[in-house]
Formats: structure tokens, sequence, C-alpha cells
């Protein structure tokens, strides 16, 4: 919580508290995207010193399917097949399921259904066509910033309840 003081003038208060949260929400998007990369980078790292095939993977890059997918989209350079998402996975380190590409899917679909990613349709290398994904970000920034623009220029206006309806009862 900011300690800085609120004054009479709570519309300009407001409207830089909310472009100073929409600030911060990019920036820790960005630093996030730089962590992402550096996991993969350790990972990667971390697999090239590997001398015996029975060595123990790293531990502790990812907690869990929906940090690994995240961590491999925003990683990502270009749009991920499922496939692909995976193998990243998998060379992140994360301990093996009887079918990971299953939970990759439904990982996928339910951040595609919160808009931090976004499907596109694109050729495959076999032919025909396939669902890749690519990173959006964090689906509250669009939210912070359509908040932003609603009092951008306007004066807010108190929010006022509009009088219910009495409830009729159907004829019988």
């Amino acid at each position: 919580m900011s300690n800085a003081p609120v004054t009479k003038t709570y519309k300009a208060d407001f409207k830089e508290a909310i472009n100073d949260l929409c600030h911060m929400t990019e920036e820790r998007e960005r630093l996030e995207t730089k962590i992402a990369k550096q996991k993969k980078r350790v990972a990667a790292l971390h697999e090239l010193m590997q001398i015996e095939e029975s060595s123990a993977a790293i531990l502790g890059l990812v907690e869990g399917i929906s940090d690994a997918c995240r961590v491999v989209l925003r990683a990502a350079e270009k749009p991920l097949h499922p496939t692909e998402i995976r193998d990243r996975i998998q060379a992140l380190g994360f301990p093996s399921q009887s079918n990971l590409l299953a939970s990759v899917h439904t990982t996928v679909r339910r951040m595609k259904e919160s808009g931090e990613v976004a499907e596109n349709m694109l050729p495959l290398d076999s032919g025909g066509t396939g669902a890749f994904y690519v990173w959006q970000g964090e689906a509250r920034k669009g939210a912070l910033q359509q908040l932003a623009s609603l009092y951008k220029g306007k004066q807010a206006k108190p929010i006022t309840k509009a009088p219910r309806p009495p409830h009729q009862v159907s004829g019988r």
C-alpha cells in the first residue's frame, strides 16, 4: 500500500495511481520475461554439464505445469506448437508425467481462455495447419489501461443504482 497522501484532487490522484500501476505491471512483465529466459539458459547449461546419463535433473526452475508453460511461452522467440512446449518443459527439468502433452494442452487452453496466450493456426511441417501459441502477457494489463482511459479528460461520475422495477407476477 502506498504511503502517498491523498489530496482533494482525487481525480488527479486516481489517474496518477492508475498510471503508476500500469507502469509497474509493464515492468513486472518485462522482468518475468527476463527471468523466463534466464531459467531457459540455466536449464540448457545444466544439460551441457551433465556427464552421466543418470545425473539428476535441475530442480526448482518451475513450480507446476502452469508455471512451466508460462516460463516456456515467455521465453519463446516464436509461436510454439504444444509438442514444442512439452519438449521445452522437459528441457527445464520438469518431473516426468505419464501424459505430459495432455497436461500441456489443458493448461494452454486455460491460458488462452484467460488471455495470457493467443492461438495462431500455422502450417505444420507434416502438412496441414495446427494450433501454435504465443505469449500475450498479463490479461489484467488491458483492464488497467481501459480503466485509466475511462478517466482521461472525463469527469468522474458517481455510481448510482437505478431503482428496481417492482416484481410482477404473471397472471394465472
